[in-house]
């Protein structure tokens, strides 16, 4: 909007989830952070951000009836084991910010996730909103949506680190 950028939908598990769940990690065992983990926790993230943009952007002018906050949790609900895992890994990997290094470090990891979830979603959108008028763009992208465009599957860019977070979550 012309107020700045409208803040994401978050993802609903995130908020949902208890801070202390986990309780105290076994001694000896394998910390949570992984390159591979934060990546694949990044583009569920991400693709949380981009539906949740395109719904406020969009719904509307197509004619669609569900809120965004509706169109995100359908969303979710279609990603459930991506979505749950990876609040699952943000909520350990916030937990062990905080252990290291205290409220400061959770804080900056938590900023450094949200800053890349934020920056390459806006990267997205603008992509698929700024060719030809609004309508047809918004069309495109919500039957894109529709569709399962942005449904995690095995034709998922990343979708090997995505299953491997899946089974670190079962641990």
């Amino acid at each position: 909007g012309e107020n700045g950028p409208t803040p994401p939908v978050p993802l609903a598990p995130l908020a949902a989830l208890p801070a202390t769940s986990a309780g105290p990690q076994q001694p000896g065992a394998a910390p949570a952070a992984s390159a591979s983990r934060d990546a694949a926790l990044a583009y569920v993230g991400t693709g949380n951000f981009i539906v949740g943009r395109l719904g406020r952007e969009c719904l509307a002018i197509v004619g669609r009836t569900e809120s965004p906050q509706e169109f995100v949790a359908q969303w979710q609900q279609r990603n459930a084991l991506y979505v749950d895992a990876a609040a699952k890994y943000m909520e350990k990997r916030l937990q062990e910010a905080a252990a290291s290094g205290g409220d400061d470090k959770r804080a900056a990891v938590q900023k450094s996730m949200r800053d890349a979830v934020l920056g390459s979603g806006e990267v997205e959108v603008r992509g698929m909103l700024q060719n030809g008028r609004r309508e047809e763009s918004c069309m495109r992208a919500i039957s894109l949506l529709d569709a399962g465009g942005l449904d995690i599957s095995p034709k998922t860019p990343m979708y090997k680190e995505l299953e491997a977070l899946v089974l670190w979550a079962r641990q």
